[in-house]
C-alpha cells in the first residue's frame, strides 16, 4: 500500500492530511464504495464504481481538518473551523494560480468512523472536505443556481 499521510500545522488548530493516493491502493476507494452501499442497498453496480473512482479524481487527494481540542489553546471552535475554512480557500486559490483545477467535495462517508480510521484522527480532530487537485480534463456544465435573494437577506 503506496499511502503517504502527513501532518502539518496550518493555522492554530487546522490541521491537513497530504495524501498521495496511489493508484494501485483503493482503500479509499473501497471505503467509498462500501459508504454508498450502507446507504444505498440498491445501488447500482455503475453506482457503486462511481463512488469508487471518486478516490481518484485528481493526482492530489488532501483531507482538511480541523483540531477542536481546547487543552492545546484558548482558539475558540468557532475561530478554528473559520481559520480552516480560510485556509482551504487559500490552498484553491494557490492551486488555480499554478494553472491547476482545484474543487471540494465530502458527503456521509467523510463522518464515517472508518474515514476516521483510515486518516488517523484523534478524537477531536474533525474532517471537513477533501480537496482534488489536477489538471483539468473536462468542463462540467454550469448548474443553475438560485437566486441569491432566496437565502439571503438584507436588515
Amino acid at each position: 500500500m503506496a499511502w503517504i499521510i502527513t501532518k502539518y500545522l496550518l493555522t492554530a488548530g487546522m490541521v491537513v492530511f497530504i495524501s498521495e493516493v496511489a493508484k494501485r491502493s483503493d482503500r479509499l476507494g473501497d471505503l467509498f464504495a462500501d459508504a454508498l452501499i450502507a446507504r444505498d442497498p440498491g445501488a447500482t453496480l455503475t453506482q457503486v464504481d462511481e463512488a469508487r473512482q471518486k478516490a481518484f479524481r485528481g493526482p492530489l487527494l488532501l483531507l482538511a481538518t480541523v483540531n477542536l481540542n481546547s487543552e492545546l489553546d484558548n482558539i475558540p471552535e468557532q475561530e478554528k473551523i473559520i481559520s480552516a475554512g480560510c485556509a482551504i480557500q487559500n490552498v484553491l486559490l494557490m492551486a488555480n494560480a499554478l494553472g491547476f483545477g482545484s474543487g471540494l467535495s465530502s458527503g456521509k462517508a467523510l463522518y464515517s468512523q472508518k474515514m476516521r480510521e483510515l486518516f488517523l484522527l484523534k478524537e477531536k480532530e474533525q474532517p471537513l472536505c477533501f480537496i482534488t487537485i489536477g489538471t483539468i480534463s473536462t468542463h462540467k456544465p454550469n448548474k443553475d443556481r438560485p437566486d441569491a435573494n432566496s437565502y439571503t437577506s438584507i436588515f
